[in-house]
């Protein structure tokens, strides 16, 4: 389920709601994390995540005939 939300959100380059998603993972993997160091690994891992989904968004994924073309020849 969280992948296809995920994915809606992305077509639909809702960037602030994809973060929403991901925050509670964010913030449990903080936990071990020192309190002062905490807000800065935050936005890191936001910034990281941000920056992957713009990249995924550029991959051009071929079609039925392009892909056989490829692995045909």
């Amino acid at each position: 389920m969280m992948e296809n939300q995920i994915l809606h959100e992305v077509e639909n380059k809702d960037l602030e709601r994809i973060l929403e998603i991901f925050r509670p993972a964010i913030k449990k993997s903080l936990i071990n994390t020192r309190m002062q160091e905490r807000e800065d690994l935050e936005q890191e891992i936001s910034m990281k995540i941000l920056e992957k989904l713009s990249y995924l968004q550029e991959i051009r994924t071929p079609d039925f005939f392009e892909f056989i073309e490829y692995h045909v020849d």
